[in-house]
């Protein structure tokens, strides 16, 4: 069954921590999917174009990678199938690192396996942009593409680009990207940000995913 946008956003823990010359932004979320069949949807073109955008290059250490819709490419620094993957996150001017690790969660009561953890960990500057928008400018993005990688595990034939798309314009998109704001806000608290500024950051994050006039003050 599809996750609705109030399961989703509970399905997914964040974490704010401080990093060398910067912060990380993870997100963990437990999948109902082998760790090779998950690898599979995060790593081969042909599932990427279905749920989260077109995407080139080689899964292999030291392989370049590109998302040209994303207008961002990277390299590949360590590849471990199906458990680990660090990569390059290179937009602009910017560079960030990206990293993925599969876990297979406990089993369940009833001895069904209980599927596999990702966990998601985006490391960024403690530049302008963070002390303006917050781990939120990150984190939504990967609320969003967690979302649609859990809707893409229920049907993994379905190309799911129109319909992500018709929802992040439509009033429930909207919802949904405030609450992924507001669950943001909460994360950099907890991660020891004071409230006011952590507030003002996100609601900015909100107001840019949405195209509304951004507040500086």
């Amino acid at each position: 069954m599809t996750p609705t946008p109030t399961a989703q956003l509970t399905a997914v823990t964040r974490t704010v921590s401080p990093a060398k010359n910067g912060n990380t932004v993870a997100l963990s979320q437990t999948f109902d999917a082998a760790p090779e069949q998950l690898w599979e949807a995060l790593t081969t073109a042909e599932r990427l174009a279905r749920w989260f955008g077109t995407a080139s290059g080689d899964v292999v250490p030291g392989g370049r990678y590109e998302l040209p819709e994303m207008e961002t490419s990277g390299r590949l620094v360590e590849v471990d199938p199906p458990r680990h993957l660090l990569l390059t996150w290179e937009y602009g001017k910017s560079s960030s690192d990206v990293e993925l690790l599969l876990t297979p969660a406990e089993e369940g009561t009833d001895g069904d396996g209980g599927g596999t953890t990702l966990t998601l960990r985006h490391t960024v500057p403690a530049d302008a942009h963070w002390a303006t928008f917050g781990p939120a400018a990150t984190g939504c993005g990967w609320d969003a593409a967690l979302y649609a990688l859990a809707q893409h595990l229920e049907d993994p034939g379905k190309d799911l680009m129109r319909r992500l798309g018709s929802f992040a314009g439509s009033p429930e998109g909207a919802e949904f990207t405030r609450a992924t704001a507001d669950a943001w806000y909460e994360a950099h608290v907890a991660g020891g940000a004071d409230r006011k500024p952590a507030r003002k950051a996100s609601v900015r994050t909100a107001a840019a995913y949405l195209g509304e006039e951004i507040e500086t003050e």
